[in-house]
């Protein structure tokens, strides 16, 4: 793992500050800055989409953000099976679910009922 993976870590479990972070990585001659760092720790944070449908059957997907991004970028849409979106006007969730990524929101960003009573939940873990 390199360095500044390893600083990242150590944001993500709490052993040093964001800032503490961007002034090590200065101090070692890394190339960063906050906005670098943020962005990092932002793609790295946990997308999910949780599908429940009326008739019983779940979903749950887990991705990383940045995988997501890159996923989204490339296809279109999102890696949940098509059958449990028949109802839903899966363009307009498919361009807010990108515009809440392009803003780095976390929690939820997209809740939608079916009329089938199938319900979708996307967000980003905080």
């Amino acid at each position: 793992m390199d360095e500044k993976l390893r600083i990242l870590k150590m944001v993500e479990e709490g052993t040093m500050t964001a800032e503490q972070a961007v002034d090590l990585m200065s101090a070692m001659e890394l190339d960063v800055s906050v906005q670098s760092v943020a962005k990092n720790m932002y793609d790295k944070k946990m997308f999910r989409v949780i599908v429940d449908s009326e008739t019983g059957d779940k979903v749950n997907v887990q991705f990383p953000v940045g995988a997501i991004k890159k996923l989204l970028k490339a296809t279109g849409k999102l890696p949940i099976p098509d059958d449990y979106l028949k109802d839903m006007d899966l363009s307009n969730i498919m361009e807010a679910v990108s515009e809440c990524l392009d803003e780095e929101i976390e929690g939820d960003f997209v809740n939608v009922e079916g009329s089938d009573g199938t319900v979708v939940r996307v967000f980003v873990d905080k």
